[in-house]
């Protein structure tokens, strides 16, 4: 609904009550009576019109009044139901809390959409293989070796390899593989290679290395269709998961993850053997000299067969599977979203990778005059796809920058906020941390070696793109800001597009420019003073940041480490924007894992910095309001205020009541969308008869 539209509908709304009590509602004609479409009522109302990062929940309210999918009303019970008319639906929710609706900052919900797909041939049949390193990779190569021939793979079948952290023989991260032995600056310190892959698999086209979705170890599994799979081979010992999933998404998801391991994530690197270089470069013209161009970071990365983030998603895509049809792509999507409205999730910000993507909201917007929740999505087309370095540097330009603020451009569903490029900066658990963490003595030249800090010394098609884009009026929307350095080294930037002189200071500050993640971005006075004076948006993953950073901080840097660990109460008590992320979408209890985190700094069984708690209102706020103003959409959605959009989540129990020990005992039981109930819990007190039609 457009801003013209709602401000009619308040005024139709006002003028109705103040002509009651002379005319009776008979006499009206129905054009000027708008009686509230639903009034949701005996509830407690937090509804956040106290906007500021503090304790104050603001006015709590008894009843809420919906109309055309805005907020009409919100007070008092005796005053809301006095503006029920003979079709009003009144919804009593037997004294449960509501709250804005939950809005997610970053995540990508991609693998949510393909689990929905219906069965389909692949255009590559392949096999995955789970392999946790060695010690050595000619060791690994060795083991990889002896799978193949315990699983029976045919020669001539594809092998997609993903190569597992062993934190036993020092190799603890996912990116100690992946940047420290195969996507490296130089040929001479790349250990795991396309020539040993080639003498491990010399006749069967394969890649390997790490990615989001993991393989466990000595699984082989052939992937004959999406859902046509057959284990070839596994432990004779169970092995422990390597990554921890929600219980209800792993479920959901598992048909479509399982059947294509190795295919989805970022930030990574593969690299091929020659059978299966050869293989691809028939897909792709030009394959190495346009890898080695777009990867200045990687000495000679074409000849090496090295794919990074952007590359391998390619591949994923023109190689290994068959294209959907719009209007069934389009189905998929709309139950992914659907299913993101269990966890009360009713706004998300994320990127566009791929053409169908977009093509399938808009199709949704034709046929369903709107989406099930609202999405701000930024372009990141330009690094997922095989591009050549000359359209990575210049396409934003072109395009010129039309991104809004919110759905000022009428599309109140679907916006563009922005472009990123996400990986072309720092990533959790290789922050960059330069100069301000000199790490463990014995550790220290390790832990510099393996740290991202490359992006202006070694400036991709990806920096100089993003940097032409933002002189060109583009706003900058979930790039990684994770370590200290890194975001010194992205304020730098900023002040380079500024000296040019074809940006202002002010039109930066305008854009509330945002990032991602924030695990390890510390509290060093020159970086808070840079992201309050360019007005840059700092957002927390912090269940990552509490997961998977303690285990690097101790290994590398020591107890200093984490004075840099997500410091949420320190950049907010020194004014700088925060927000928040779960970089996932889910159960109904999704919100309940990570907000009791914001408050209680524990984790895994473990708590870190406790002193950077902040108040369960606080927590509330940043998943809700404050992530609005991350994707500038805050006069419209994050808080229930007359004229705002009637997107709201039902509580299972009150979050601002019990011990911070039970903060996770929670789960969403209703999710309302533009006044459309999109989720129901069937045990919600009113599931049974949701509404009833006021007499």
């Amino acid at each position: 609904m457009k801003p013209r539209h709602i401000a009619h509908r308040l005024v139709l709304a006002v003028i109705t009550l103040l002509l009651l009590p002379a005319v009776s509602a008979q006499q009206l004609p129905p054009e000027i009576i708008n009686w509230p479409d639903t009034i949701y009522t005996n509830a407690i109302i937090v509804t956040l019109d106290e906007h500021a990062l503090n304790d104050d929940p603001g006015t709590i309210a008894e009843a809420i009044a919906i109309g055309d999918g805005v907020i009409i009303a919100v007070g008092t019970a005796d005053y809301v139901m006095k503006m029920r008319g003979p079709d009003t639906k009144v919804v009593d929710l037997a004294g449960k809390m509501m709250v804005p609706g939950f809005i997610e900052s970053h995540t990508h919900p991609f693998s949510l959409f393909d689990a929905n797909l219906p069965e389909q041939e692949l255009a590559m049949p392949h096999v995955t293989m789970g392999v946790q390193v060695e010690k050595t990779p000619a060791a690994t190569y060795a083991k990889i070796s002896r799978y193949v021939k315990e699983a029976g793979i045919r020669p001539g079948e594809w092998i997609l390899i993903e190569l597992i952290p062993n934190p036993s023989v020092g190799v603890p991260t996912i990116w100690d593989i992946a940047e420290g032995w195969i996507g490296t600056k130089s040929v001479a310190d790349q250990t795991f290679t396309r020539q040993g892959l080639t003498k491990a698999l010399p006749n069967n086209p394969a890649n390997a290395g790490i990615r989001n979705v993991r393989e466990d170890d000595g699984f082989v599994r052939r992937h004959n269709s999406v859902d046509d799979v057959e284990l070839l081979r596994q432990p004779n010992q169970p092995v422990a998961n390597h990554r921890e999933y929600d219980t209800e998404s792993a479920d959901k998801l598992a048909h479509w993850e399982r059947a294509n391991q190795g295919l989805r994530g970022s930030h990574a690197f593969i690299v091929f053997n020659d059978l299966g270089w050869q293989k691809t470069a028939e897909y792709m013209p030009g394959l190495a000299d346009t890898v080695t161009a777009l990867r200045p970071d990687i000495d000679n990365a074409g000849e090496r067969g090295i794919l990074g983030t952007g590359s391998k998603k390619a591949w994923v895509e023109q190689v290994l599977k068959q294209p959907y049809p719009t209007p069934v792509y389009a189905e998929a999507v709309k139950k992914g979203f659907t299913y993101m409205a269990r966890s009360g999730i009713t706004a998300f910000g994320s990127r566009v990778d791929f053409p169908h993507q977009l093509s399938a909201y808009h199709y949704l917007l034709r046929r369903d005059g709107r989406l099930p929740i609202r999405h701000a999505y930024t372009y990141e087309m330009h690094r997922n796809q095989l591009h050549t370095p000359y359209f990575v540097k210049n396409v934003y330009p072109f395009m010129g920058a039309h991104w809004s603020n919110g759905p000022t451009s009428g599309n109140q569903w679907l916006w563009n906020h922005g472009i990123g490029s996400e990986g072309a900066w720092d990533t959790p658990e290789i922050a960059c941390l330069g100069p301000d963490l000199p790490g463990l003595p014995d550790m220290a030249e390790q832990a510099k070696k393996r740290e991202r800090c490359d992006f202006l010394t070694n400036r991709t098609p990806e920096v100089i793109g993003m940097h032409n884009a933002l002189m060109a009026g583009w706003r900058i929307a979930g790039l990684h800001g994770v370590g200290s350095h890194g975001m010194r080294q992205f304020i730098q930037y900023i002040e380079e597009a500024i000296a040019s002189g074809r940006i202002s200071e002010q039109e930066v500050r305008d854009m509330r420019i945002l990032m991602a993640h924030g695990t390890m971005v510390g509290k060093q006075p020159d970086v808070i003073a840079g992201l309050k004076r360019y007005n840059i948006i700092m957002p927390f993953q912090i269940l990552r940041a509490l997961t998977d950073e303690p285990p690097v901080i101790d290994t590398f840097y020591g107890p200093e480490g984490y004075e840099f660990l997500a410091p949420v109460k320190s950049l907010i008590d020194a004014g700088v924007r925060v927000a928040a992320e779960t970089h996932s979408a889910g159960p109904p209890d999704l919100l309940f894992r990570h907000m009791p985190a914001l408050v209680t700094r524990t984790a895994a069984g473990r708590t870190s910095t406790p002193e950077e708690g902040v108040d369960r209102v606080v927590a509330l706020k940043m998943f809700t309001y404050s992530n609005a103003e991350s994707m500038l959409a805050e006069d419209y959605i994050g808080s229930l205020e007359r004229g705002k959009f009637a997107d709201f989540a039902v509580l299972l129990n009150n979050w601002l009541e019990g011990p911070d020990s039970d903060l996770g005992l929670n789960k969403v039981i209703m999710t309302v969308v533009g006044g459309e109930v999109i989720y129901l819990d069937k045990n919600a007190p009113w599931a049974s008869g949701e509404t009833t039609a006021a007499r």
